[in-house]
């Protein structure tokens, strides 16, 4: 009697113990890539910040900052330091899908106040770490003007893989003789191709004809 007693008492010990620990959280950046949900890659991917009246709205599933910024390098961070704060910042997973049979692709939305950077990861399951971030979309500026970017993920040369449109929309206020601000635009277009598991970037043939051909929506 004295053995089944002792045999209850430890199973409740260690389903208490069980109820008690702390959820998993991976220790390695492939242990990352489960905060993504797979998806089939599209023919086209478009890559857009989104309008919020509250700038606290967010959607998605969030990752840890804690976790977010220590597993990926700080260097591949570096250019998004404005916005990359790890205490107060909201990092979201988007999405996961493949770019070639060796490299994923991690769609991840950062959001501090009102600016907003998305970007993709890329991930070498060879290597088992990710090994380069591309700005996909973005949202920042000040009173005088901002600065808005956007992508389309698409076949643009016809070889098979994916490239990226980067679209661009800078937007300033300009006083005029008489003190008035005037609103100026000023669209740009650039392409990055995809060659040996990475993005290149290449000349636009015909930049005016890629600003038409691939629009990113605008707030002005």
């Amino acid at each position: 009697m004295q053995l089944i007693n002792l045999f209850f008492l430890l199973l409740f010990s260690v389903l208490l113990a069980l109820a008690c620990a702390p959820p998993h959280r991976p220790s390695s950046q492939q242990g990352l890539l489960d905060y993504f949900d797979t998806m089939a890659t599209a023919d086209s991917l478009v890559f857009e910040v989104e309008y919020v009246d509250d700038e606290n709205a967010v959607s998605g599933d969030t990752i840890p900052n804690a976790l977010f910024f220590n597993l990926i390098d700080s260097a591949m961070l570096a250019e998004i330091e404005y916005v990359a704060d790890s205490s107060i910042a909201t990092v979201l997973a988007r999405r996961r899908f493949q770019l070639s049979a060796n490299i994923e692709a991690c769609h991840v939305d950062i959001r501090q106040a009102w600016f907003q950077h998305q970007s993709l990861l890329l991930y070498d399951r060879r290597r088992g770490m990710f090994t380069d971030r591309i700005t996909v979309a973005e949202w920042y500026g000040g009173d005088g003007g901002q600065l808005l970017t956007g992508c389309w993920l698409t076949d643009y040369d016809g070889d098979g893989d994916k490239d990226l449109v980067v679209r661009e929309i800078q937007h300033t206020l300009r006083p005029d003789d008489d003190g008035v601000a005037v609103d100026e635009l000023l669209e740009t277009a650039a392409l990055r191709v995809w060659q040996k598991d990475s993005f290149v970037e290449q000349p636009l043939a015909d930049t005016a004809a890629a600003v038409r051909r691939y629009p990113i929506r605008s707030f002005w």
